[in-house]
């Protein structure tokens, strides 16, 4: 089982705090990724659970005891995919390692604050989060599959029946009219395919990760979008850890995003009419029908630190954001705006946003959209590990 890089929150909850503050001490030597909080009840371990990113639960104490069985039972409850690792104070006979396990645990393992020892509860600490982020990584692959299924069914059904109607037609009425729709919808159709294979990539995990100074990638991005008189705004001078190329694809995406819907109008959402001519159809959610405005601003600025008073969750996320002056969105189509295929725009793709989203996934940041701070959109992007 290979362990982890990355940081490691752990939450110890201990029979004697002096015992904990031992431990915490040990674990935190023997491995500077792990940042450990101790508690003396199950109680302070939950409320942590609640408010704080944790990665693993360390219970000590005897079975029977509140620190003990009961603890990983509780926690497991709540918290079905954490990592639990139960430290008896004695050793345990078969039986009593399998009512480990019954209740809950992810592994069995002493705990010592002698130092030749604590690197092996260490590893089991680090191998139980391994494997918790592996199923985590499978499961986020999993739905990326079903939603690219999805999307390829359901996006690329439509032009290609255009198609196919329009040459039946064109064969059986000899009106080469038909030959023109029929070619409008196979472009649809490749169009929409680049954007199914540029989003497949996206999702990807990024290997290295290198240092990116965002104020100039911003700047290079913008340079890449067709911005009109449209004014960007950097207030940042962080450089992050990121996979540049795809971090261009996220902020070219959300560029564009901002300037096209930026309208002096308001957007028109999932589920809106539109009319065309004498008709009206149904457009389909994420994008702006109208063409936005020459003169909007974007502007691209830091979300800093906030401090909690809890050591295992001691910062929570930071980031950046991008931020436009258009109509915003409404609150209750924000969590659909990223769904593949989420436009209103019939010229549209629907998968500008949902790359956003999955090269955000795939850094292991989170990405969310809000109210501008001047009634526009503002998107997120935070647990953007910086380069101090």
């Amino acid at each position: 089982m290979s362990t982890v890089r990355d940081p490691i929150a752990v939450v110890l909850v201990a029979n004697t705090s002096d015992r904990a503050a031992a431990l915490r001490t040990s674990l935190e030597r023997a491995d500077d990724r792990l940042a450990v909080e101790p508690v003396a009840t199950v109680d302070a371990a939950l409320e942590i659970l609640r408010d704080s990113p944790v990665d693993c639960v360390v219970a000590i104490g005897r079975p029977a005891e509140p620190t003990g069985l009961p603890a990983v039972e509780a926690v497991r409850d709540r918290h079905p995919a954490l990592p639990i690792v139960f430290c008896p104070d004695a050793a345990l006979d078969a039986s009593g390692v399998a009512e480990a396990f019954d209740a809950g645990a992810t592994d069995v393992a002493r705990a010592s604050t002698d130092s030749d020892r604590a690197p092996v509860l260490v590893r089991r600490i680090s191998n139980a989060v391994a494997s918790a982020r592996a199923v985590a990584e499978a499961e986020r692959q999993r739905d990326r599959l079903e939603g690219f299924v999805h999307g390829v069914s359901h996006d690329l059904r439509n032009p290609l029946n255009v198609a196919q109607g329009r040459l039946e037609m064109a064969r059986s009425e000899g009106d080469l009219e038909h030959v023109d729709t029929a070619a409008s919808a196979v472009d649809r159709t490749l169009e929409l395919i680049a954007d199914l294979l540029t989003l497949a990539k996206q999702g990807e995990r990024p290997g290295e990760l290198e240092p990116v100074e965002l104020s100039a990638v911003a700047e290079e991005c913008w340079a890449n979008v067709a911005t009109g008189d449209a004014t960007l705004v950097v207030d940042t001078d962080r450089r992050i850890l990121a996979e540049r190329g795809r971090l261009k694809r996220l902020l070219e995406n959300l560029f564009r995003n901002s300037v096209e819907h930026g309208s002096t109008g308001s957007r028109t959402e999932s589920g809106d009419s539109v009319e065309h001519g004498s008709t009206s159809s149904r457009v389909e959610p994420g994008d702006a029908v109208d063409h936005g405005r020459d003169d909007a601003t974007v502007v691209v600025g830091d979300i800093s630190p906030m401090y909690t008073t809890t050591r295992a969750g001691a910062v929570l996320p930071s980031g950046f954001f991008v931020e436009d002056d258009g109509p915003g969105i409404p609150e209750d189509e924000r969590d659909r705006v990223f769904d593949v295929g989420y436009t209103t725009d019939r010229d549209g793709t629907g998968f500008g946003l949902n790359i956003v989203s999955e090269v955000a996934s795939a850094h292991g940041w989170e990405v969310a959209v809000l109210d501008g701070s001047r009634g526009g959109a503002r998107f997120e992007i935070t647990g953007v590990e910086r380069e101090d």
